[in-house]
């Protein structure tokens, strides 16, 4: 089978990074052929050499500018004018890489306007059947610069796919979305977000220590948060408020936030308004190699939901880096969190309470025994998330 991914971010960014590349590589590992098509953050000052890139056997190419310009944290939008031409190059450039491509099945990462119009033009210029991954509802709570963006993308959203000959989705809310948008459920693919097998494992203890005395942890409890500094998308904000609770209990406690994003400089203002900032250290982006040496710091890490469709929609690779990492998470109990959780793996609260959450990290932090026992769950529930595992599921759709 020949595959031609499509997306609309770079692999700077957590979806192509995290799912499809890793979805990817397993699929040539079984024998499979798959080329990505993406677009870049800087697609005028990408050499022109590293717009063609091999990652285990995935033919990775950049062809056209991203909707908005810059890395995460870093991001400018564009005006409307403006936005309209990139967004219909990049619809262009997508179309006709697939096209050079060629193969078996086209596969549209995110249903989106650019990758969606580029998706069908190319499927019916090669008459190959589309496919459409759903990994989160960004219709329903995204960030946008204007109303008719947001309807745009949420019209994409909810007609591709019935387009598509089959959809894949990371969760059951998705699934259970597509199927009341038309698709038959025969025709709908549940592959949640996973790990690879060598990163469930326990990292050099030299680099942690060394991390730690750089930080200036010491003994500290730590509570970690690994993901986007969004107010907006991932509830940072509701963490800050259930840590300055926290710390009122566990004076000791500090909590690392290991990421980036616009709301960055809110976020401190924020830590400094809940008087929490001595005890927060915002460590910034860092390499996928380096998060689990971070997150081997912790006590636990925490996924802060409310309890909304956004929160329904994702699969947080968050939480499946936690559990390879063997460091319990608290989080909100809602979408598939109890299902990826089981009952040994970490805490679940009531979503959008930051009190509730407060008292799941405090109880935590103050029971090492418990610590213990949902560790070790944590890293026995990653083997169920493992890619090799997951990627057999993914390829079924094209059966």
């Amino acid at each position: 089978m020949r595959v031609t991914f499509l997306g609309t971010s770079s692999l700077d960014y957590p979806s192509p990074r995290g799912r499809w590349l890793p979805l990817a590589q397993e699929l040539v590992a079984q024998g499979h052929t798959v080329n990505m098509a993406l677009l870049h953050h800087r697609y005028d000052q990408l050499a022109v050499a590293r717009r063609h890139q091999l990652h285990a056997g995935v033919a990775v190419q950049y062809v056209a500018q991203m909707h908005v310009y810059g890395p995460i944290g870093q991001r400018r939008y564009f005006g409307p004018l403006t936005l309209l031409r990139v967004a219909l190059l990049a619809a262009l450039g997508l179309a006709r890489a697939a096209i050079r491509l060629g193969g078996d099945a086209l596969h549209v990462c995110k249903p989106q306007p650019i990758n969606g119009l580029a998706g069908v033009l190319a499927a019916r210029a090669l008459g190959c059947p589309l496919y459409v991954d759903c990994d989160d509802y960004e219709g329903g709570g995204n960030r946008f610069g204007a109303a008719w963006q947001q309807r745009l993308v949420q019209l994409c959203e909810d007609r591709l796919p019935a387009q598509a000959a089959a959809v894949t989705v990371n969760t059951r809310f998705l699934q259970r979305r597509c199927v009341g948008l038309g698709v038959p459920a025969a025709r709908v693919m549940y592959v949640p977000n996973g790990i690879a097998a060598d990163r469930i494992a326990t990292p050099d203890s030299r680099k942690v220590a060394a991390l730690n005395a750089a930080l200036g942890l010491g003994a500290a409890p730590v509570v970690a948060y690994v993901g986007t500094l969004s107010q907006t998308t991932h509830n940072v904000g509701l963490l800050l408020e259930a840590f300055a609770l926290v710390a009122q209990r566990v004076p000791m406690a500090r909590l690392l936030l290991v990421g980036d994003g616009e709301d960055r400089v809110a976020l401190e203002q924020q830590a400094h308004r809940l008087g929490i900032s001595a005890r927060t250290l915002f460590a910034g982006g860092v390499a996928p190699a380096a998060v689990p040496i971070f997150l081997a710091l912790a006590n636990c890490s925490v996924d802060p939901v409310a309890d909304d469709a956004v929160a329904a929609a994702r699969s947080p690779l968050k939480i499946v880096e936690s559990l390879a990492s063997g460091v319990p998470v608290v989080t909100g109990n809602v979408g598939d969190r109890a299902e990826v959780l089981g009952e040994s793996a970490g805490i679940l609260v009531r979503p959008g309470d930051a009190r509730a959450l407060a008292d799941g990290i405090a109880a935590l932090l103050a029971d090492r025994s418990l610590q213990t026992r949902l560790a070790a769950g944590a890293r026995a529930r990653a083997e169920a998330y493992r890619w090799d595992r997951l990627a057999p599921m993914w390829a079924q759709v094209y059966a």
